[in-house]
Order: structure tokens, then C-alpha cells, then sequence
């Protein structure tokens, strides 16, 4: 016999959208400062990269915490439905 994995995944709600869009927003802000960072327009001193470089860390502080938001979330969900399918 062939065992198929089920998909858990719950269809998303407008909760877990805006979540999404405010993760994915944060991620090309993300994206962009790594860019400007890694490829620089001109040649900058070294106290303009620290402050670019330490203006990413807080970028990717933020989206982390965002991400584990949406985690939680989902997780959330999915732990109320399986108490649901219990009852």
C-alpha cells in the first residue's frame, strides 16, 4: 500500500493574508538594504557602511519577529481545528 500525506494546511483567512503581505513586504525591504549593502551606487566610508550595515540587522530583526508572528498564527489555526475535529 502507498501512503499519501494529507494536506494539513488550512485554506488562509484575512488574518493570515495581511500577515503574509506585511512578512513579504518586510522581506523586499530586506532585500533591498542587503542590495544597496552588497552593491553600493558609490564608495562610502566606513562609518555610512556601519550605519547601512546595522540598518539591515534591525530590517531582519524585524522581519524574523514578523515571520515567527505568521508562524504562530498558522500554528494557532491549525491547533483550533484539531481541537475542533475532537469534539
Amino acid at each position: 500500500m502507498c501512503s499519501v500525506a494529507q494536506d494539513t494546511r488550512l485554506p488562509p483567512d484575512d488574518e493570515e493574508r495581511r500577515l503574509l503581505a506585511v512578512s513579504e513586504e518586510c522581506h523586499a525591504k530586506e532585500l533591498a538594504a542587503a542590495d544597496e549593502l552588497a552593491n553600493p551606487r558609490r564608495s562610502m566610508l566606513y562609518p555610512t557602511y556601519r550605519r547601512m550595515a546595522d540598518a539591515l540587522g534591525a530590517v531582519r530583526r524585524e522581519c524574523t519577529e514578523k515571520w515567527r508572528s505568521l508562524r504562530a498564527y498558522r500554528k494557532k489555526r491549525r491547533d483550533q481545528a484539531g481541537q475542533d475535529l475532537v469534539k
